[in-house]
């Protein structure tokens, strides 16, 4: 996405009902409408252990269970 840090809102990776910590580490900035798209499009954001953030589509499973969003 193209927005600028300053349109952006920030995302809780873990969101902290699932024990998630409001530490850097565990937020990303995302738009409007990426925000959007994980809270109410089925979305999912997982952080791979080298760092890169991998979306998964809402059609895919991975057994990761889904909170809260």
């Amino acid at each position: 996405c193209d927005r600028p840090a300053s349109r952006c809102d920030g995302h809780h990776l873990v969101h902290w009902v699932n024990g998630g910590n409001t530490e850097l580490s565990n937020l990303i900035l995302l738009c409007h409408r990426h925000h959007w798209l994980v809270h109410e499009g089925g979305w999912q954001l997982i952080k791979a252990d080298d760092g890169q953030i991998m979306p998964v589509a809402p059609t895919m499973t991975l057994g990761i269970p889904r909170g809260p969003d």
